[in-house]
């Protein structure tokens, strides 16, 4: 999984058997924190932590049921 980076930030990870596992990258010093955002064929979708501060990234995990559809970076002010 590695949806498109932005100029804020990006994140790069995998999804294997449900089990989600990746990092999160924010690249910008604009109040804004980067997280991903990840869909599945069933469920809501599954949300990582955010990463805080430019040059910051924080690692992420979890499971989620149903296949892998996409990502996306989405932003949350902090």
């Amino acid at each position: 999984m590695d949806p498109k980076p932005t100029s804020e930030g990006y994140g790069d990870g995998r999804v294997c058997d449900g089990n989600i596992t990746g990092t999160v990258h924010d690249t910008k010093a604009d109040g804004r924190c980067p997280y991903m955002r990840i869909f599945f064929t069933v469920g809501d979708p599954w949300e990582s932590p955010w990463a805080g501060g430019k040059g910051k990234a924080v690692n992420f995990g979890g499971y989620h049921d149903g296949e892998y559809t996409g990502a996306e970076i989405r932003y949350i002010s902090c």
